[in-house]
């Protein structure tokens, strides 16, 4: 168990609003970038977004809208997503955010659970395919720095000053963002103000973030993800926001040299297809840039070595929840490779056997975990409320904390392998797996057997230039793990199911199996 004890009332004894955060920024950094919009190749400084914002908050007070007041925003990665973003908040009202391109077949009871007041959406989205005009109020964006109609031309007509004193108290909801989903409904979680301050805190902290920091973010910002490891942190530091829509192989390295980013936000997908074909300059690629951080999906250890020691620049790996905040996260300068760091600032941890004992150092259970960090509550279907504040979280994820008093998540609850009574960890095969030179990515599931209950498999994409079979991997296998550890069944595939978040998405895996009609015992 740790012991690094949240604050009295779980509010920050620092804690500024939104409002004073920008306040602050315009006036020490004015004229400084704060927004840097790659694909279109625009910006906006300090002075600029703390004025919009502003008007933001004029035209909320003109709609009759008050503190909790849920306003729903549909877009993709942009400045006027941002002002809405920081605007709402700046307010003091709640900010919606529904990623469209991956919750299409949900959008209509995602938005009917939210019930926002007013809907603001980026125009070049398919009205047909968002649910327009229900339930809500409907505006259409404009453009920050364009004529027409919508949001902006309305915004021309408020005031940029004087600022609007806050509706909002602390424990007031901030953010409603959605979790990962694939064959089930994503989880609603919302925030309040004070936990998403704690999270930019502590990535503060936690990074060593300065108003010198330029901060790339190719994610999308319906990620709660997103709000916490760049948007937050570059409001709370004044440090530059550089950020596309996508990540880009063929551009990525012509973002570094023109943006000089000095942290890179990444997932593990991110860092494997970097590794498919590095550049002849590999090694002077992130000059100027501090570190890559990477979380939201498993990172095998060998992929970490083979980063670093290709790029030369070192790889930060972290671990956190859409409900839990960043719960552990490595120093820059401390980093352990196959360790997702040390407990999070405000983050009490515990691991706990089957039966709620907590267990000691070295012993592996699931992460439980008490924190300001926490959100505040899930919003379900229907839009019943479950409280999460203030309590234990169980984070459903497996692991145990090391002599030093580093974090190594193991692998997911649900997702243990039970072979004739024996618990496997999916996570551990994987990692054996790519030990192996022309593995490129492996992903280890299990999968019925008559005899033992599950049997083990993986799926392997192989690097590009190798050539592999599952006969190789089998002996490779063999001479690493116990036999019950060993995959009964190993497949060469050109690419692994994952969800938007980068995720092994094993409900996809399993569908292919069983329509595949495979059976332990046969390798592909």
């Amino acid at each position: 168990m740790t012991d690094n004890l949240a604050p009295t009332g779980l509010v920050p004894d620092s804690y500024q609003t939104i409002a004073q955060q920008l306040q602050a920024n315009a006036a020490a950094r004015g004229d400084q970038p704060a927004l840097i919009a790659i694909d279109v190749g625009k910006s906006l400084s300090w002075d600029a977004l703390h004025r919009f914002t502003i008007r933001v908050g004029h035209l909320m007070r003109a709609m009759g809208i008050k503190a909790n007041d849920r306003i729903g925003v549909l877009g993709d990665n942009s400045i006027e997503n941002l002002i809405l973003y920081y605007g709402i908040q700046a307010y003091g009202a709640t900010y919606c955010t529904i990623n469209t391109e991956v919750n299409s077949n949900h959008l209509a009871e995602m938005l009917q659970r939210i019930n926002p007041k007013v809907v603001f959406w980026q125009e070049d989205l398919d009205p047909t395919e968002i649910g327009y005009g229900s339930p809500g109020t409907w505006i259409h964006y404009g453009a920050f720095d364009g004529e027409g109609d919508g949001l902006f031309a309305m915004l021309e007509s408020m005031p940029s000053e004087p600022v609007i004193e806050p509706l909002n108290e602390p424990e007031d909801r901030s953010v409603i963002s959605f979790t990962s989903g694939t064959s089930a409904q994503p989880k609603g979680v919302l925030h309040c103000f004070s936990n998403y301050y704690a999270i930019a805190q502590h990535q503060q902290e936690r990074w060593s973030i300065t108003p010198d920091d330029r901060i790339l973010e190719f994610r999308s910002f319906s990620w709660a993800s997103a709000h916490m490891l760049s948007l937050n942190p570059a409001l709370l530091t004044g440090a530059a926001l550089i950020f596309a829509k996508h990540f880009s192989r063929s551009r990525f390295l012509d973002w570094i040299t023109e943006h000089k980013p000095t942290i890179i936000v990444a997932v593990p997908t991110v860092v494997n297809m970097l590794l498919e074909s590095p550049p002849q300059n590999a090694a002077t690629t992130f000059d100027g840039v501090r570190f890559v951080s990477c979380s939201t999906a498993p990172l095998m250890p060998e992929q970490h070595r083979r980063f670093e020691d290709t790029y030369g620049v070192p790889l930060v790996q972290l671990y956190g929840m859409s409900e839990g905040g960043v719960v552990c996260a490595n120093y820059p300068d401390t980093r352990r490779i196959g360790s997702v760091g040390k407990p999070g600032l405000y983050h009490n941890i515990t691991i706990r056997d089957p039966h709620g004992n907590a267990l000691p150092q070295g012993e592996v259970g699931e992460i439980e975990t008490v924190s300001a960090q926490h959100a505040q509550a899930y919003l379900h279907a229907g839009g019943e409320l479950e409280p999460i504040r203030g309590g234990a979280l169980k984070s459903g994820d497996i692991g145990y904390l090391d002599e030093d008093g580093f974090v190594i998540v193991t692998g997911r609850a649900r997702d243990v392998i039970i072979r004739g009574g024996v618990n496997i960890a999916p996570l551990e095969i994987d990692a054996v797996l790519t030990t192996h030179e022309a593995v490129a990515e492996a992903a280890t599931f299990g999968v019925p057997d008559a005899v033992y209950g599950e049997e083990v498999a993986s799926w392997v994409t192989v690097k590009p230039g190798q050539t592999l079979t599952p006969e190789d991997l089998a002996n490779h296998c063999g001479a690493r793990l116990p036999e019950a550890k060993r995959p009964k069944h190993i497949e060469i595939v050109g690419a692994i199911p994952k969800n938007d978040r980068g995720k092994f998405d094993r409900d996809a895996a399993r569908a292919q199996w069983e329509a595949a009609g495979l059976t332990a015992g046969e390798n592909g």
